[in-house]
């Protein structure tokens, strides 16, 4: 992970994640369940995006044609690694928020978005 731009948007996510779960536990009044809801859900965005930045830019030169089929199997795990999160998080935690887990989940995808949109000015 060596380009500034990932470690930027990586680093946003895991902001975007603690703002959740911090809103999460104020709202909960007391109970934990919407807090480790929130910090799910954030979790079910940046374990598969770490698992894509290993993956993807595991080869650092190469052909276009072989950079590019890292991507696509970086995204195809990426892709399976969070529908199995899914699964296990909805499955297995029984006493999860839905509301406070997807709300999460939302923010720290937008966030990922807009911390593409972001331009830093070189200096």
């Amino acid at each position: 992970m060596a380009k500034p731009e990932i470690k930027r948007i990586v680093r946003l996510q895991f902001v975007l994640t603690a703002i959740a779960v911090l809103i999460a536990a104020v709202l909960g009044q007391g109970s934990i369940s919407g807090a480790v809801s929130a910090l799910l859900g954030g979790l079910t965005v940046i374990l598969p995006a770490l698992l894509y930045i290993r993956i993807a830019y595991s080869v650092p030169r190469a052909s276009p044609a072989v950079l590019m089929k890292a991507h696509y199997k970086a995204e195809a795990v990426k892709f399976v690694m969070t529908i199995l999160i899914f699964a296990v998080v909805l499955l297995f935690f029984k006493d999860i928020s839905v509301a406070a887990y997807f709300a999460s989940y939302m923010l720290v995808v937008f966030g990922y978005w807009f911390g593409l949109l972001i331009k830093i000015e070189k200096k």
